[in-house]
């Protein structure tokens, strides 16, 4: 990537001290760095992205489809698991303790 700030041109040098050049001079060799380190790091997230077998987007959206789909399905397992709690005359605990239901699930 070329540099975005043009360099000082020498006659504004004169208006600088020797510490100030020194300074700006270390600024512009840390942005040509940065920059080169830049250029590097997009080449390799195109090169990566091109490697995926689904675009990043569509792997995030199939995703949250599934989290969605799964605590859909979750709600149903505990509200039926209700149902028995409250058939049996029982706590939640119990009757999710039955089915090997833990807290971590």
């Amino acid at each position: 990537m070329a540099s975005h700030n043009p360099p000082i041109p020498p006659a504004e040098d004169s208006n600088l001290s020797p510490r100030e050049i020194k300074y700006r001079d270390s600024l512009t060799s840390q942005i040509t760095s940065l920059e080169s380190t830049l250029a590097n790091l997009s080449s390799q997230i195109s090169s990566t992205a091109q490697k995926l077998e689904n675009p990043p987007k569509s792997t995030i959206q199939q995703h949250i489809k599934l989290l969605h789909d799964f605590n859909e399905i979750r709600d149903v397992g505990l509200h039926l698991i209700g149902m028995i709690a409250d058939e049996r005359g029982v706590g939640l605990k119990e009757v999710l303790g039955e089915f090997g239901v833990t807290e971590k699930d």
